[in-house]
């Protein structure tokens, strides 16, 4: 990410398909806060979702996909970011095929970049390690994380790519619940068949936002499916820390920071609790708007 250029007023789009991003929104927000870098700070979290029971994954192929939230793209810019950052592998892997990538006119930041290197730096420490890959059909489809290693020199024997359908869904209504639990434990145990020897050892990547929400029922899947060593690898956090590394030095004053969730699909109010409550602690102020989100139906149109 490029630096920002010095001024007082910041305005950020966190977009994402879903409540993933939330977690990296709640990071950002509480990063903004303590460094008072801004006086003035607006953060709209957009939900990219389309349509009330049909996300990315159901829509009928990748030109489609792309087409959608190519238009989701340009609705963002309603909002005027300074940036837009992309928390979603999923909308991450379509990104580089959209027409809004070829003529983007404020910088877009997307998190397959954070995933990439961190099993990068993982697989260069651990010669004997592995990696599965786990994201959504889109994201395991589109092969991205995947291609990116091998181009970095990865054995591809090295890498185990593992769709998980239907289970960020699942996870944003109960992140720790047994449905999600039961279905963890099926997508591990296929990876698992992969790999002839289960002694080395195996890094997890999460490589979708949602995946961090449950990140303790992934440690124990693998710990059940494996004797070696076992890592969980999660560039939710390293996105958000790059994004606050990348802000001009610490101020002293007070910052006003207007957060806003916005989707074009009604939530459950299941769901708003059962996240809401794992970004209480991070940040408040996050949480509390997504108790409060506006639905808008018209947020974009395709």
């Amino acid at each position: 990410m490029s630096a920002a250029a010095p001024k007082d007023s910041l305005s950020l789009v966190i977009a994402d398909s879903g409540m993933g991003g939330l977690s990296i929104c709640a990071d950002i927000v509480s990063g903004l806060q303590a460094r008072r870098t801004y006086r003035s700070v607006a953060v709209t979290y957009f939900n990219a979702w389309p349509e009330q029971d049909r996300g990315y994954n159901l829509l009928p192929g990748m030109a489609e996909r792309v087409r959608v939230f190519d238009r989701a793209l340009a609705a963002m810019l309603r909002f005027q970011p300074d940036r837009i950052l992309i928390a979603c592998n999923t909308l991450s892997a379509l990104y580089p095929d959209t027409p809004f990538s070829r003529k983007a006119p404020v910088p877009v930041t997307d998190i397959i970049g954070f995933g990439v290197e961190q099993m990068l730096a993982h697989l260069g420490a651990r010669a004997d390690s592995r990696i599965i890959i786990l994201g959504t059909p889109t994201t395991i489809e589109a092969g991205t994380h995947r291609s990116r290693l091998i181009e970095r020199g990865i054995d591809p024997k090295r890498i185990v790519c593992q769709p998980c359908d239907r289970l960020a869904g699942e996870i944003e209504k109960a992140p720790q619940g047994a449905t999600v639990r039961a279905m963890i434990d099926d997508y591990v145990g296929q990876a698992a068949e992969k790999f002839p020897d289960r002694r080395l050892p195996v890094a997890a990547a999460l490589c979708c936002t949602h995946y961090g929400y449950s990140r303790s029922l992934f440690e124990a899947a693998l710990q059940a499916r494996f004797e070696g060593p076992i890592a969980i690898l999660d560039p939710n956090r390293a996105m958000s820390e790059a994004l606050l590394a990348d802000l001009p030095p610490r101020g002293g004053g007070d910052v006003r920071i207007d957060l806003q969730v916005v989707s074009r699909i009604v939530w459950s109010e299941e769901k708003i609790g059962a996240i809401a409550r794992l970004l209480e602690e991070a940040s408040p102020l996050t949480a509390d708007a997504l108790k409060k989100y506006r639905h808008d139906p018209e947020l974009f149109t395709f």
